[in-house]
């Protein structure tokens, strides 16, 4: 998991409680982007956005994992992906991302 921190904040800026909640999922690793390095890299454009690939390097999922800003529970993001991780075909592929922007314009 990507975390943006701009350049000018001093290290422990990124190192939130969210963070800290990313590090505890099994398998997780979270990875401090600086000035969205990485997000740029990936195509990345709101915070919140989520790019899932498989073994071969293909991206099989690119949305959000809300249903609305702020929405915690059920959703086609989290549908989606979870669907793609046990193997299944999912419903959809891409859903809307309720976030802020990560780039200026």
């Amino acid at each position: 998991m990507l975390f943006y921190a701009p350049s000018s904040a001093l290290k422990d800026w990124v190192r939130s409680d969210l963070w800290r909640a990313a590090e505890s999922i099994p398998g997780a690793h979270a990875i401090e982007d600086r000035d969205g390095a990485w997000a740029r890299r990936f195509g990345a454009s709101t915070s919140g956005q989520t790019l899932l690939y498989n073994p071969r390097g293909h991206l099989v999922f690119n949305g959000g994992l809300t249903a609305a800003r702020g929405h915690v529970g059920d959703n086609f993001g989290v549908d989606a992906v979870m669907a793609l991780l046990r193997g299944d075909h999912p419903s959809h592929r891409s859903t809307p991302v309720f976030g802020c922007g990560l780039r200026e314009e």
